[in-house]
């Protein structure tokens, strides 16, 4: 038997999307519903596949979207900022075209499988533990994110010490001199020897107006540097939910498609329900997180250097991104729900 086109899998897919997940227990043609178990898990199986090649398929898309902002983000910092300034991008970069090429590995082989179905009466063995696959895959993503965005956060940290030094230093005209903490001391005092203020009691070092100054002029750069690390690291963040969102859902999957090629219905029955409900807690989740980012692109204020509006912008970008997927998500997974929930009717009628 002769594989089917992609454009006829693809087809396919598109009907069957729009049908109840139990396809297997609608009505035939001549009025009849179909009776022969086997028939009914296949056809299971087929639109548990060609949903989640077709879910998989847009989250690479996600995906995708986000490395085009990232790539343009450095290109436009390249010939204003020094290197060591930009790297951070790059590297959460990296980890987006990891992310993106892990997805493609998986959406092919999800192709594959729907082919595979198609081309035969049933699935290849072991075509459940995808999901779980996918599962374990999203959440060591997630982990590996997260100890980016801790670095991030770190690096932003810094950034802000360094403000709050600097804030105090022009706004009282002098830096205090303590032995426990000499950075700023230092930079002004190229020759300052710790041994010679050895003394418990702290000294103070009045400012001129040039110090004055160039204090004011880097409070400015580390103020588009502080915008710049919020920026990745909030974008870090909700890509990180994200991910642990995909991770329970695939969970869920993995768990209807190891019992959906049984004999009883029970099992399909509590697996259905299980995940309905996770699909309703992630919609909940969902829009609380879409509320948030909304609050947060509203709350951005449009003022600074050139320079920290371009950073402002980039963030807005980031947060416009992420609001419209988890949207879109949201939206999907409501419809995963209908499809559930007309599931459980038919599947009700064979217990």
């Amino acid at each position: 038997m002769n594989f089917p086109s992609p454009h006829c899998v693809r087809l396919c897919a598109a009907v069957l999307l729009l049908l109840p997940f139990s396809l297997s227990a609608a009505a035939d043609a001549s009025g009849t519903r179909e009776k022969d178990p086997v028939k009914k898990q296949t056809a299971r199986e087929r639109t548990l596949l060609l949903t989640s090649s077709g879910d998989l398929s847009r989250t690479l898309a996600y995906a995708t979207e986000i490395i085009a902002l990232l790539n343009a983000a450095i290109e436009a910092a390249a010939g204003g900022e020094p290197d060591n300034k930009v790297r951070e991008r790059p590297g959460l970069l990296e980890w987006y075209q990891k992310y993106a090429d892990w997805l493609t590995g998986m959406s092919a082989e999800f192709d594959l499988a729907v082919s595979d179905s198609f081309s035969r009466q049933q699935s290849g063995a072991g075509w459940s533990m995808r999901y779980e696959e996918l599962s374990k895959g999203f959440r060591k993503l997630a982990d590996e994110l997260g100890g980016i965005v801790q670095k991030l956060e770190g690096e932003k940290k810094k950034i802000e010490a360094r403000m709050q030094k600097l804030n105090t230093a022009v706004a009282e005209r002098r830096v205090l001199v303590d032995k426990d903490d000499l950075e700023l001391a230092r930079e002004l005092w190229p020759a300052y020897r710790e041994k010679a203020y050895d003394r418990r009691e702290a000294l103070y070092k009045d400012l001129t107006d040039e110090e004055v100054l160039y204090f004011r002029n880097e409070l400015r750069s580390l103020g588009e540097r502080q915008k710049y690390f919020e920026g990745l690291s909030e974008l870090g963040k909700y890509e990180e939910v994200w991910l642990l969102i995909r991770a329970d859902e695939f969970t869920k999957l993995h768990e209807i498609a190891r019992v959906i090629d049984g004999d009883e219905p029970g099992p399909v029955v509590y697996a259905v329900r299980d995940t309905i409900r996770t699909y309703e807690a992630d919609r909940a989740a969902l829009k609380r997180r879409s509320g948030e980012i909304d609050a947060k692109n509203r709350g951005i204020t449009k003022a600074g250097s050139l320079r920290t509006l371009d950073r402002l912008e980039e963030l807005s970008r980031y947060y416009e991104k992420m609001r419209n997927r988890y949207e879109r998500h949201i939206e999907w997974l409501g419809s995963q729900i209908g499809n559930y929930q007309a599931d459980l009717i038919e599947l009700g009628k064979e217990l």
